[in-house]
């Protein structure tokens, strides 16, 4: 297909539908808020000349109908991550579309392309939670060493978390065992430098909160989407729930055991 054809035949137009529902399923998956997965879809949809095109997304699923219905597909989304890379790739791959004659073929590529975009490699990871906790241990307001401990803590998280990615460990058991493990490497580090555990343990434990869970939330509600922004609410106050019932665990044992509180 070297360009586009303005009346494409039905299997054109089951090819048009699939390679836009694939769009659609990798910015959902990775990030994008509804309203934008609803809306490069249906640019995509103009473009490539797919009449009476409906769609309708949720967080974790998209129904889309072509041509009075004669064509209509829905696909789940159940695992949602953040790679805001391929997000990105997708977004300019649909404004090229619109505004060039970019084949379906070459399109199809190009999306190919994009899902193929790697994660940050994992020493990119560990630094960033390193870096992550040492700074946020600081605004709250701790001192060096309280940053030192929380920089610890942070490359251990992160390194737990790529174990768990790698071995298909996920759910609240991820974010609960996470917290655990920083609570605990935490107060270690901080019973050997002598300082308090408390800046050190909320700086690192801020590199779980769901900001951007929250933040697509209210984004979604100010956008009509009431719907998919109270799921993705539910997801935030649930992580948060799981972050809190980690640290409570290991801060009541290490009471128990010492019979002193952590401060």
């Amino acid at each position: 297909m070297k360009g586009r054809e303005a009346y494409p035949n039905e299997e054109l137009r089951r090819r048009i539908m699939d390679f836009i529902m694939a769009a659609g399923q990798t910015l959902l998956e990775n990030g994008a808020e509804v309203f934008r997965v609803e809306q490069t879809m249906e640019i995509m949809a103009r473009s490539f000349h797919l009449r009476e095109f409906h769609v309708y997304v949720l967080t974790n699923g998209i129904f889309a109908s072509a041509g009075t219905a004669e064509i209509s597909e829905v696909r789940n989304v159940p695992v949602r991550t953040t790679h805001l890379g391929r997000v990105a790739a997708v977004n300019a791959l649909s404004r090229e579309i619109a505004e060039t004659n970019m084949s379906l073929g070459e399109a199809e590529y190009r999306l190919a392309a994009a899902q193929r975009i790697p994660f940050p490699k994992d020493w990119v990871q560990l630094v960033s939670g390193m870096g992550g906790a040492f700074c946020f241990a600081l605004i709250f307001g701790g001192d060096l060493k309280s940053g030192l401990a929380a920089a610890a803590a942070g490359v251990a998280a992160n390194a737990y978390l790529l174990f768990c990615g790698r071995h298909g460990v996920g759910g609240g058991f991820r974010t609960i065992s996470t917290a655990a493990l920083i609570t605990l490497c935490c107060i270690l580090g901080c019973s050997l430098l002598g300082t308090e555990a408390s800046h050190a343990i909320i700086g690192t434990l801020m590199i779980l909160t769901p900001g951007i869970a929250f933040t697509m939330g209210i984004r979604d509600f100010v956008q009509g989407d009431y719907l998919s922004g109270t799921i993705r609410m539910i997801d935030a106050l649930l992580i948060a729930a799981s972050i809190a019932i980690g640290a409570g665990l290991v801060l009541s044992l290490y009471a128990f055991l010492k019979g002193v509180a952590v401060v």
